[in-house]
């Protein structure tokens, strides 16, 4: 870790001591300045990893102007201060530093708030290098992407979405406008039934991996006329709610133009595939080649009157002629036309066509060719694997974030378990107990997310089973006075859902434990999770215990518990019921 430089920034006599701590932690720190003029300096000429800085410094220039200088060098920050008062605080979260440390900071301390520093600027780094890839690729595939809030009318369009309709952002007055304004400049008068009937269909779609795909003409901004092909996707915020569509254009007006000239008159249809651009070919039944454009047999290194009358055995290896004539002979026995993508051998390396196979009737109305047009894909096959693997190493970091959130939590657990040693009062030593089994909860959660191979399918009352049971070792001492009852089924829930849910069970099975068999009164605790009606999931957590007591209203209670149990319930679209005893029963 030597080759992290930090730049020490502060006056006080203390400034030696947390140097020589940086140093311990296999840190390089060049220098120590007290004062905002040299602390600037030193960054520009350094250009170090990171800065931890006092917030009270001497000289003219105050800690907060000299990180609003130094965030715009782009360097990382983490602020020191002895106290933090509310007015001070706003400032410091203004700057958005990596971290905070109130002084006076064990060398723990400081060692978890660089590691969580420096992880968190690699992760931003690595997202940021991911993001780009999968930009360079939607660029290569000449795909434009857009989203449409509901709630605000209001369209957002990439950089690419102005090239492919003749304009920039620039002259639009930026990547926003509303969607009356979007309709009237860019959609053909021919697309406005279209467009208001997808957008109200995906919006008002129940499955979350719902898409659309259709088809219109568009306006540029010079008046030509483009068709594109739309695909639309449901648009949620970050807590999973319902705002909105987005989607993608393509331009596809060369084939939907080609397709039309295909149903024009005999002559017009010979002419077309004689000019065409792409490979076309007819083939008998027998991969005898009956015709061939101009294009097809330049790909092939052959004249048109060269190939007519040969079979695709003369051109091609095998393997690969034996499966195109299997592909023409299905289509003569089937009548039904086929669309792939197939790979052909080229030199060392394979370039991939789009290969349409279409039947072509006789005046009997029985099929007496097959048309075959073949279209180079490569750039684009090669621009979708470049998308699947930007999206495969963004999964990576995904797990490897859930990985590192669930190690950071059970630090956090540890600490608040070693400081709850030296507590000697029993409430306050609770609260620090309560606490660390939250921040466990937590971690097991974040534990499951990195092993899962689907987050949208958790197995939520597995994790119920280790939860509950850890919490019972922990928090009952006489396993013969208190029994756990746990009746789970295999209930699968999405990433939204399964953090909250795993803190409300923690809440109501910390509080059963603690308060429903005072006096070392026995008893049992009992936590059901099933499938109800309607699609619904059900969580019960009872006791036979003293009972909630009528005094209280659990929805408006002081207690940190219920609070979390009431708004957790909120934020992920449940109901939470106070059961009729014996005991307590929450639903």
């Amino acid at each position: 870790m030597s080759d992290i430089k930090i730049v020490l920034v502060d006056g006080n006599v203390e400034a030696m001591d947390i140097k020589g701590k940086l140093e311990s932690l296999g840190y390089e720190v060049p220098c120590v300045v007290s004062t905002g003029e040299e602390a600037i300096k030193k960054v520009l000429d350094i250009k170090p990893d990171l800065v931890l800085m006092d917030i009270d410094l001497n000289g003219d220039m105050g800690g907060i102007e000299v990180a609003s200088k130094i965030k715009e060098i782009n360097v990382p920050l983490i602020f020191q201060t002895k106290e933090l008062d509310d007015s001070k605080a706003k400032k410091v979260m203004g700057i958005r530093p990596y971290g905070v440390l109130i002084k006076p900071y064990e060398e723990i301390e400081l060692q978890s708030t660089l590691e969580m520093a420096f992880y968190k600027i690699k992760a931003e780094n690595e997202l940021r290098w991911n993001e780009n890839r999968l930009k360079t690729g939607m660029d290569m595939a000449d795909m434009v992407y857009w989203e449409y809030n509901t709630e605000k009318d209001l369209f957002t369009f990439d950089d690419q979405f102005f090239a492919l309709y003749g304009t920039s952002a620039d002259e639009m007055g930026g990547n926003t406008m509303s969607a009356q304004e979007y309709v009237e400049r860019f959609v053909d008068p021919s697309a406005y039934e279209f467009m208001e009937n997808e957008l109200k269909k995906t919006f008002e779609a129940d499955d979350p991996n719902f898409s659309s795909t259709g088809h219109h003409w568009m306006k540029r901004a010079d008046g030509e006329k483009r068709y594109i092909v739309v695909r639309f996707k449901i648009l949620y915020d970050k807590n999973g709610r319902k705002i909105g569509t987005m989607g993608v254009n393509q331009d596809i007006t060369e084939e939907k133009m080609a397709k039309d000239a295909l149903r024009e008159s005999e002559e017009k249809y010979r002419t077309l595939i004689e000019s065409a651009k792409d490979p076309i070919s007819l083939y008998d039944e027998n991969g005898i080649f009956l015709m061939a454009n101009e294009a097809g047999a330049l790909s092939m290194g052959k004249r048109p009157a060269e190939l007519v009358g040969h079979s695709l055995r003369e051109f091609f290896p095998p393997e690969i002629a034996e499966k195109q004539i299997e592909l023409i002979r299905k289509v003569f026995s089937t009548e039904d036309g086929l669309e792939m993508e197939m790979p052909v051998p080229q030199g060392k390396q394979n370039l991939w066509f789009s290969t349409s196979l279409q039947p072509v009737y006789g005046h009997d109305n029985k099929v007496r060719t097959v048309q075959v047009i073949s279209r180079n894909i490569t750039d684009i096959k090669e621009a979708q694997i470049e998308l699947q693997q930007a999206l495969d190493e963004k999964e990576m970091l995904i797990k490897e974030i859930h990985h590192r959130v669930k190690n950071n939590l059970m630090i956090i657990s540890s600490l608040l378990n070693l400081q709850s040693r030296y507590i000697e009062d029993k409430d306050a030593r609770d609260v620090f107990r309560e606490s660390q089994n939250r921040a466990k909860s937590m971690a097991m959660i974040h534990e499951r997310l990195y092993q899962s191979t689907d987050l949208k399918n958790i197995d939520f009352g597995d994790y119920i089973q280790k939860l509950t049971t850890d919490l019972y070792r922990s928090m009952v001492s006489d396993p013969g006075r208190i029994k756990l009852d746990i009746d789970v089924e295999d209930v699968k829930i999405d990433i939204n859902t399964v953090v909250p849910l795993g803190l409300i069970v923690n809440e109501l099975v910390t509080n059963s434990m603690k308060h429903a068999f005072p006096r070392n009164e026995s008893g049992f605790i009992k936590v059901e999770l099933y499938k109800g009606e309607n699609h619904k999931i059900i969580l019960r957590v009872r006791d036979n215990g003293v009972g909630f007591p009528e005094d209280i209203d659990y929805k408006k209670t002081s207690s940190l518990g219920l609070q979390l149990v009431n708004s957790l319930t909120k934020q992920i679209g449940g109901e939470v019921e106070l059961g009729e005893g014996p005991g307590t029963v929450f639903t």
